[in-house]
């Protein structure tokens, strides 16, 4: 069976002959892990070993080709230790590296990377949406959805932000404004969005998240405010800023609960204000399902351990 040409597009023409032949299809594929003179590795519903070795021009030729031969255009995120490429596909990293200015470094020989693959996955928020609205008003609530990396949460954000735009299951769609500083949620490319996030939805790429939220709320009027993995203190200042704005909050951030939250001094003041409605809470076990959980904003248990799948 030939791989999937939406693989293949991670690769120079010269070395895409082994991955013409591995039958790898992009949709299985969460992970492409490279490192340098080992075997390639591929996290889907369990991690696969290919028997492609990459030297050390290999891996510089192959990160060449993600940045259209053109590494220096994407200097300023190298320095963040990865790059977004068209379609949202994160690619993590690292190698040898040198100071960059300003207490930063950038990998000047890329001996590692991670490819993380961008999926849609529609429908996965459906289940759990009639927990994220106002009971009596029918308005979207404040949602910080907690996760561990690599669980999902960036997926669900993408499809719980285009469920609130287009309107779902009786609630009307309404104004979203998403902060997408690395251009994994929309998928950016040259500022379009590459994914679905819906039929009223705005999308700022590029800046930080303030810059993007005074934006939005001078020029946009949102009655959503999407953003990603939140966790410095000039994110939590961002969302109080968002939240007195009068726009409700959908985010993410990294932990395994809400206690792991409550002990992170920069968000600890969201709690503490009950800026905070409802939490999502994802988890995976050891066969990679995912599932996920809905707490109100005193942490009582709204919905209990479900599988995160879209409807059959």
């Amino acid at each position: 069976m030939a791989a999937d040409n939406r693989i293949l597009q991670f690769f120079p023409q010269g070395l895409r002959g082994d991955w013409e032949r591995s039958g790898v299809r992009f949709d299985q594929v969460q992970e492409i892990r490279l490192r340098v003179n080992q075997p390639v590795r591929i996290l889907s519903d369990r991690e696969h070993r290919l028997p492609v070795i990459y030297g050390e021009r290999e891996m510089e030729e192959i990160f060449r080709y993600l940045c259209h031969d053109s590494v220096y255009a994407y200097e300023e995120e190298r320095k963040q230790g990865f790059i977004v490429i068209e379609g949202g596909h994160r690619i993590g990293i690292t190698g040898e590296l040198t100071a960059a200015g300003n207490g930063r470094f950038i990998a000047k020989y890329i001996r590692y990377m991670n490819i993380r693959l961008a999926h849609e996955h529609k429908g996965i928020a459906q289940q759990m949406i009639g927990y994220l609205y106002h009971t009596q008003k029918g308005t979207p609530l404040n949602i910080l959805i907690i996760s561990p990396p690599g669980v999902g949460k960036t997926t669900l954000l993408r499809d719980t932000i285009r469920l609130m735009s287009s309107g779902s299951d009786g609630y009307r769609g309404c104004n979203v404004g998403v902060i997408d500083e690395r251009g994994e949620i929309a998928g950016a490319y040259r500022g379009s969005a590459m994914l679905d996030c819906g039929e009223r939805t705005d999308v700022v790429t590029g800046g930080d998240k303030q810059q993007g939220i005074s934006i939005l709320v001078r020029t946009f009027a949102p009655r959503v405010i999407a953003i990603d993995e939140i966790g410095r203190r000039a994110d939590a200042e961002a969302i109080l800023h968002a939240g007195v704005s009068g726009c409700s909050i959908l985010a993410t951030v990294h932990g395994n609960c809400i206690e792991d939250i409550r002990h992170n001094a920069e968000m600890e003041q969201l709690l503490r204000l009950g800026l905070i409605d409802r939490f999502v809470v994802l988890s995976m076990d050891e066969r990679l399902d995912r599932y996920f959980e809905v707490y109100d904003r005193e942490g009582n248990r709204l919905c209990g351990r479900n599988l995160l799948q879209a409807p059959a």
